[in-house]
């Protein structure tokens, strides 16, 4: 029967699709993690910038966190 190929075919790029997809929300799921952890940092040292400016501290501004241009 022709029918077979076919439809194995048609479940075989399914496959494809679906794994293409799970292995993309994977990602997007790690590289959005990272982004988080990179954003709470900025938002620390943008934090301690505005409260070294407030309070009138002079020269030196607090450093950035370590590993946050990493």
């Amino acid at each position: 029967m022709t029918a077979d190929p076919i439809v194995l075919a048609i479940l075989a790029f399914a496959g494809v699709v679906v794994a293409a997809l799970v292995a993309g929300g994977v990602t997007l799921a790690i590289q959005l993690t990272k982004w988080y952890v990179q954003n709470q940092r900025l938002w620390f040292w943008n934090r301690q910038l505005v409260d070294h400016i407030y309070l009138g501290k002079g020269p030196p501004a607090p450093a950035p966190p370590a590993d946050l241009f990493d």
